[in-house]
């Protein structure tokens, strides 16, 4: 049995969520479980023509909805994918199967853009960082027994990184089990914000995580322009008003 927890925030941008839903329709012995964090376009009509369970919040970060999701799911074994990734259903299936010998884990990352830069990132997030490190991003689709999850205190609650924040206290635990089926996930960051650019983003952010900036800071800066996980309200100076330091 297994609970699939999916964070939600406005997902008609990329339309992955429907092929997410509909890939996923004919699974057995699993509940889907979506975790809205205010959507405004059609999202929740998209979640609510499918057989999955809604839950609506105003937690406006994706580590939040993730814990949401865990704490409602009915089954041992909890996968938390990626609002803009799809598992193989065959490697669904093996989750399932191997339930109970598998501690965590995660499944083995693609992009759905071919393009050299895309495939060496992704050998080197399944083979090295992954492999080596036992560090998973989310986009992997990373799954773990729910009773372990609790145990290491759910999925730090930051805006960014939380995914490599959970797996540092997971692999303390254990070492993580990487399933060569495939987590197709969607280059719509590298699409829209130029390949290159967004690479070096990506490593830019790294280093500033290693060097503990604030998470809000770096993922306004990820978000920036297309807000895919996160809302920012743009706050307004009322030039007035002697601004006073902080």
């Amino acid at each position: 049995m297994l609970s699939i927890v999916i964070p939600t925030l406005d997902e008609s941008k990329t339309g992955y969520l429907k092929k997410i839903l509909e890939a996923y329709s004919s699974l057995e012995n699993c509940e889907i479980i979506c975790v809205d964090g205010g959507s405004q376009d059609d999202t929740l009509a998209v979640i609510q023509s499918f057989n999955a369970r809604l839950i609506q919040t105003d937690i406006r970060s994706r580590a939040g909805r993730q814990n949401e999701g865990i704490k409602a799911a009915r089954f041992d074994m909890v996968l938390l994918n990626h609002p803009r990734s799809v598992v193989d259903i065959e490697g669904i299936n093996a989750l399932i199967k191997q339930r109970d010998s598998v501690q965590w884990g995660a499944f083995t990352h693609k992009f759905d853009v071919s393009h050299p830069l895309l495939v060496f990132t992704s050998w080197y997030s399944n083979f090295i960082r992954g492999g080596l490190r036992h560090i998973y991003y989310l986009d992997h689709c990373i799954f773990a027994q729910k009773q372990l999850l609790e145990k290491v205190g759910l999925v730090p609650d930051v805006d960014i990184f939380e995914d490599t924040d959970l797996c540092l206290r997971l692999r303390k635990e254990g070492k993580a089990k990487r399933l060569a089926y495939l987590s197709e996930t969607s280059a719509v960051r590298f699409v829209s914000n130029n390949l290159y650019k967004q690479a070096m983003l990506n490593q830019k952010l790294k280093w500033q995580y290693y060097l503990k900036s604030s998470d809000k800071s770096m993922n306004k800066r990820y978000e920036q322009g297309l807000e895919l996980n996160t809302h920012y309200e743009i706050k307004r100076e009322d030039k007035s008003q002697t601004s006073q330091p902080k």
